[in-house]
């Protein structure tokens, strides 16, 4: 199994610019570092056997049911839902997990998967839009059975910066921001910023062996000469 990465960091604090930053990386021309939100890594995990890719789609139903009834409190909490987002965001996940797991078993363990977003950002996303904080408790539960990963690289970024950034990209803002006005999408990237950083302050059962590294990714030349760091690995 390859080594797993989570990228976390507030909306627009360039998380999917350093998942490409390190993807561009080769050791021996040969790439190591691959995003599990690339379409392309879909020619990797055809070679997965039938039976194979059954039993890790229950697995992941089974892990999206098993959060869901752990931490059914959230549902009940205000949040800015449109239509059918709460059901598509739950269909993503299942997806975003399914390619999680289909990779993890294509990949050598010499190489690097990054999990963006991975399991740390869909247990935090709900809390940037409501003032509620998570409790310890259940951050020690997430981390006890949900969390799997080597590396936590936790981004943080100017929060004006950062609404610059959203503007600009191509996919737009987070859906849930669309509707959101210049004040209103800094005070959610401002609350988000306080979750991430409440989930660290509060992550003592971390698995071991995990590393949390953090980067300011306010200059972007910060994040290019970052990703050589786990070269050293």
């Amino acid at each position: 199994m390859p080594k797993l990465i989570e990228i976390i960091g507030s909306p627009g604090s360039g998380k999917t610019f350093l998942c490409d930053e390190l993807e561009k990386i080769k050791k021996n021309n040969e790439k190591i570092f691959f995003h599990s939100s690339n379409i392309n890594n879909n020619k990797i995990f055809k070679k997965l056997n039938f039976i194979k890719k059954n039993l890790k789609r229950l697995k992941v139903i089974f892990i999206v049911i098993f959060f869901c009834l752990i931490f059914s409190r959230r549902f009940f909490l205000k949040k800015i839902y449109k239509k059918k987002f709460f059901f598509n965001v739950i269909l993503l996940i299942i997806k975003h997990f399914l390619c999680i797991e289909y990779l993890k078993s294509s990949l050598p363990n010499y190489k690097y998967l990054i999990t963006e977003p991975g399991p740390i950002m869909y247990f935090l996303q709900d809390y940037f839009y409501i003032n509620k904080k998570i409790s310890k408790f259940e951050i020690n539960i997430f981390n006890k059975f949900f969390l799997n990963t080597d590396f936590i690289i936790h981004l943080k970024c100017n929060p004006d910066l950062s609404i610059k950034r959203l503007h600009k990209r191509k996919r737009g803002l987070p859906i849930r921001m669309r509707n959101l006005n210049d004040k209103d999408i800094k005070k959610t990237i401002l609350n988000s910023i306080k979750v991430i950083d409440n989930y660290i302050k509060n992550s003592k059962n971390l698995v071991v062996g995990t590393k949390i590294l953090k980067l300011n990714t306010t200059h972007s030349r910060i994040s290019k000469s970052f990703k050589y760091n786990f070269l050293k690995n």
